[in-house]
């Protein structure tokens, strides 16, 4: 597993993740511009799953798509209660960005 070498930031943002037209609550945290940790309300997906991720960013709703690098099933998590993704975005939204460096 390679390591990002864009810096992190610390915030929590709420959304909704899936794939098939199926979508679960999470929380996004440790966010960088192509990628996030997202705690899992309920449905881990297995790795190298594209996933449509949809957060409200500045009263705006914002689609983008990502991919599953990482799962807390796959390195072993514990507690097994929480359920984390490590998700690579290749092409964040322009919002995203912006939402990014206004946080900084």
């Amino acid at each position: 597993m390679e390591n990002r070498s864009e810096k992190r930031i610390q915030h929590r943002i709420e959304l909704m993740y899936g794939c098939n037209d199926t979508y679960c609550p999470g929380t996004a945290v440790n966010l960088s511009p192509h990628g996030m940790r997202i705690h899992a309300e309920s449905q881990i997906v297995a790795i190298d799953r594209e996933v449509r991720l949809v957060l409200t960013l500045d009263g705006q709703p914002v689609s983008m798509t990502g991919f599953v690098r990482w799962n807390s099933e796959v390195l072993d998590l514990q507690p097994e209660a929480d359920r984390h993704l490590g998700i690579y975005v290749p092409d964040p939204p322009l919002s995203y960005l912006d939402y990014l460096y206004r946080l900084n």
